[in-house]
């Protein structure tokens, strides 16, 4: 599902990783035709899509990311 603003993907992203961290998973997909940047973050039971064309939310992506991966990094994954 696409989500319409930035701070709705966001807020719902990060509770999508609290849930199950081990499980998650963000892509980025950038289509130079278009001039958009996709974002997806699934966990195999929601899928969480945001699509932008503005500029300025790359830093924001860039920082969400660094985010996402410190959480995903820092979890204690027993084996």
């Amino acid at each position: 599902m696409y989500l319409k603003t930035w701070k709705e993907f966001e807020t719902a992203s990060f509770n999508l990783l609290l849930r199950d961290p081990t499980r998650v998973r963000c892509t980025m997909k950038y289509c130079h035709s278009q001039g958009t940047v996709v974002l997806k973050v699934t966990d195999n039971i929601s899928c969480l899509q945001f699509k932008t064309s503005d500029i300025q939310s790359v830093k924001k992506i860039e920082a969400f990311y660094a985010t996402i991966m410190k959480q995903i990094i820092s979890v204690d994954v027993e084996v």
